[in-house]
């Protein structure tokens, strides 16, 4: 087995289109206020830029030998912190910095490994940031903004589009990045709302169980899926019932409303 670049080691592609960085620099909207959080900054294509335009630019970057490459001509409101983004405590650091800015804002070429992770890193600090933009596998991508009726509409769509407003700006070919991907990337931005949009944070933790166990074959019904992660066949059918659903009905046909209307149904019954 032929041994790895540390390129795919990191899983870097990085993205030289000038058009392409141009448009996420306009996305992610940055402004001399602002605090920017880059997630891999690579060779700082993105990093340069955004620090001309926003306050102070904070860019996580795990391969050191790009660090270095970043710290010869780093202008001074520009923080280059090496470590893995996954381990670093981004409320914190955070936290430290926003009563010098007006507006936290998050950007990043994610390495498409990790893009899952990195979501839910987005969702431990949506509390403390105004507005990200990611590049994404287009899947995943078209996974984010899914909605009811898609193969694509998941429990992490749901959970995200609780907090946020999710839109896939643009497509991006695979030549737009060296070494060009296999498959087409996506921008997407995520604005914070100032409520959340189908449920109260209280109850994410639980309610994202119940969304995953209502998600888990999606070949089967929720029926099938609910009775098979412990709860009561009866129960779910009369629940079903009294929303007026039939009892064949599969989970990606309902919007969150319907699902936390079931999940409310079920929970008052102790279950």
């Amino acid at each position: 087995m032929a041994k790895k670049t540390r390129r795919q080691l990191f899983g870097q592609h990085f993205l030289h289109e000038k058009r392409i960085l141009q448009k996420i620099i306009e996305a992610i909207q940055p402004e001399k206020d602002d605090l920017v959080v880059e997630i891999g900054p690579g060779k700082g294509a993105l990093t340069f830029p955004l620090a001309a335009r926003a306050g102070q630019v904070v860019a996580v970057e795990k391969d050191f030998s790009l660090v270095q490459t970043l710290e010869k001509n780093k202008p001074d409101n520009l923080e280059i912190i090496a470590g893995d983004i996954l381990q670093v405590d981004l409320t914190t650091l955070i936290k430290s910095k926003k009563g010098q800015v007006r507006s936290v804002k998050l950007a990043g070429n994610l390495p498409y490994h990790i893009s899952s992770q990195i979501l839910f890193v987005l969702l431990r600090v949506k509390n403390h940031i105004d507005r990200a933009v990611f590049l994404f596998q287009k899947e995943v991508a078209e996974r984010i903004v899914a909605g009811p009726g898609s193969r694509k509409y998941a429990p992490l769509s749901i959970l995200l589009q609780n907090y946020f407003d999710c839109n896939l700006l643009f497509l991006i070919k695979p030549g737009a990045f060296s070494p060009p991907p296999e498959v087409d990337s996506a921008c997407v931005s995520f604005s914070r709302r100032t409520e959340p949009r189908f449920f109260p944070e209280i109850e994410e933790g639980n309610f994202f169980e119940f969304l995953k166990a209502c998600f888990r074959q999606r070949r089967k019904t929720l029926l099938r899926n609910l009775e098979g992660s412990g709860f009561n066949k009866d129960q779910i059918a009369a629940a079903l019932q009294k929303l007026h659903l039939e009892t064949k009905v599969r989970a990606e046909e309902l919007e969150p409303e319907k699902l936390l209307a079931i999940y409310h149904l079920l929970k008052s019954t102790g279950l």
